[in-house]
């Protein structure tokens, strides 16, 4: 892997970890008008790019529907992220809001039958464990960490049905096009949500409208996009590998910025799913 590949990911991890410490910090805007303005500023920033600089349109037909269920997918992965990010720890949410590669695993192998090495089979088993650890310590409904846990699974699993749909789109069509029509398709998925839920937005204050926009220029088109371009170079197990650093990255800021305790469960937990995650990512090859 070159030196600006390597270079652009190690960006696109530090990028991406930005995203839950912002998202806690904006505490007047909720969890759906943040996840609206994230994708809808990142979709006008590249359709205006794409108007300025033509990028052509997608090649096969079939892969706008595609991005489009796997847009809808994502805009509702980032409404439960955020909103667990609000309500559980930071630790918590990124540990559990990171488990996208264990459940696009499980769905390789049970449903598509594709067969990996022990290895990656050990790093299910200790992803799962470390989940529970995580999940499971002073478990109650009545909770909101308990919540606020389950609302970060439910979104892993939204971004891996997302990765699973968008697999085969990626391999025909450039980064800009994807993402561009991607971010589109959840920014109008969350704004029909934030309809039904009843929830503004707009009459922000400027540093709130700052963050939305950092939102969607940071953690999303720097971010995300330095990912999607990078999988046209190495591998995508390689480029998966470095957003694995994120829950590290962000639990230290939530700890310097917010003064959030990490309980041992957190130490415990996030070093079991942190090691499970990295043994799929690097042995994730069919035999």
């Amino acid at each position: 892997m070159n030196k600006k590949i390597t270079f652009l990911l190690i960006i696109a991890l530090f990028s991406v970890s930005t995203s839950p410490i912002i998202g806690r910090a904006l505490t007047g805007v909720g969890a759906i008008s943040i996840s609206f303005w994230r994708m809808f500023i990142a979709a006008i920033c590249l359709w205006i790019f794409s108007a300025l600089k033509n990028q052509g349109k997608m090649k096969i037909r079939n892969n706008i529907n595609k991005t489009i269920y796997a847009g809808i997918l994502l805009g509702i992965h980032f409404v439960l992220f955020f909103e667990a990010v609000k309500i559980t720890k930071i630790a918590n949410a990124t540990f559990l809001g990171t488990l996208a590669p264990f459940f696009t695993l499980i769905i390789e192998y049970f449903i598509l039958k594709r067969f990996y090495n022990k290895k990656v089979l050990l790093g299910i088993l200790f992803t799962f464990i470390g989940s529970l650890i995580i999940l499971g310590y002073q478990f109650d409904l009545s909770s909101k960490y308990t919540l606020g846990n389950i609302y970060a699974i439910l979104c892993s699993i939204c971004l891996a049905l997302a990765l699973m749909i968008a697999e085969n789109v990626r391999k025909n069509e450039n980064t800009i096009i994807y993402t561009r029509t991607l971010y589109l398709s959840a920014s109008l998925t969350l704004f029909v949500i934030s309809l039904f839920a009843h929830e503004q937005l707009l009459n922000y204050n400027l540093n709130e409208y700052l963050g939305l926009i950092f939102l969607g220029l940071v953690p999303t088109i720097v971010g995300h996009n330095s990912i999607y371009y990078s999988v046209k170079y190495v591998s995508p197990t390689i480029a998966a590998a470095f957003p694995l650093g994120e829950p590290i990255i962000a639990t230290v800021l939530a700890y310097f910025i917010f003064f959030e305790n990490i309980s041992v469960n957190i130490y415990i937990g996030g070093f079991v799913t942190f090691s499970g995650l990295i043994l799929i990512s690097l042995y994730k090859k069919i035999k």
